[in-house]
């Protein structure tokens, strides 16, 4: 319990600071101060390993998949701000940044596969479900994407290919962990159920940013990082509850 409450305080103090700085300074400071937060999520997940004794294999690599989730969740971290900071290159730290946000949901997908597997088989009698998560994120990426050109009049001009891709990834790992959390029913589930939904809505935040022509405002910068870095904590604590 000790490492969890003070793990906690560590991550929210570092998340403060990111904030402050990224909004009245910006650039490399920016950088530096988010590469900090984004480390201490992934310590404070080591360290709630740490606590961790006679873990199944499953569940053991289901940490290590959770760990390299947040990993590449960092590196996409200081790809984005770089985008910020180098503006001639900005194409191409985005598509970067999103692409390593990209792989690690594809981890995040495997480590609650694994989580579950003594639950659920998912290539025997829970095969359909799979499939209609599947639908359900195709159906809903579509409405999102109908809503953020049609009613936000988001423009993605180049990326239209990109962001439908990755707007799949995540709502099917939402929509994943929804499934996984009602058949299984336990808190720990639950608990990763609502990081994802946050890190969903943080990047919906982050389309408004990058596609509306709104980069440096500041409500959406708050916004979006605090939905964002509470995600992150929460996927980190996960580990706490296995």
């Amino acid at each position: 319990m000790f490492t969890l409450i003070f793990g906690l305080i560590i991550c929210v103090l570092a998340t403060s600071i990111f904030i402050s700085v990224r909004v009245n300074k910006g650039e490399l400071a920016g950088v530096f101060s988010k590469t900090v937060a984004s480390f201490c999520f992934i310590a404070f997940a080591l360290l709630l390993l740490a606590q961790k004794v006679n873990l199944n294999t499953y569940s053991i690599y289901g940490v290590v998949c959770l760990v390299l989730g947040l990993v590449l969740g960092l590196i996409g971290d200081i790809l984005l701000d770089l985008k910020v900071v180098y503006p001639f290159h900005k194409d191409k730290y985005l598509y970067a940044g999103m692409t390593s946000f990209l792989v690690g949901h594809i981890f995040y997908i495997i480590s609650m596969i694994l989580f579950s597997y003594n639950e659920i088989n998912f290539f025997a009698n829970h095969l359909l479900p799979f499939f209609l998560v599947i639908v359900g994120a195709a159906i809903l990426t579509v409405i999102t994407w109908l809503v953020s050109t049609k009613v936000l009049k988001l423009n993605y001009d180049r990326f239209s290919a990109f962001v439908n891709i990755y707007t799949f990834v995540l709502i099917f790992t939402t929509l994943l962990s929804l499934y996984i959390a009602c058949v299984v029913s336990t808190i720990p589930m639950y608990v990763l159920t609502i990081g994802f939904v946050l890190f969903l809505a943080s990047d919906l935040v982050l389309s408004m940013q990058y596609f509306g022509g709104k980069l440096m405002d500041k409500k959406l910068i708050i916004i979006n990082h605090a939905l964002y870095y509470l995600a992150q904590i929460i996927i980190a604590m996960f580990v706490y509850f296995i």
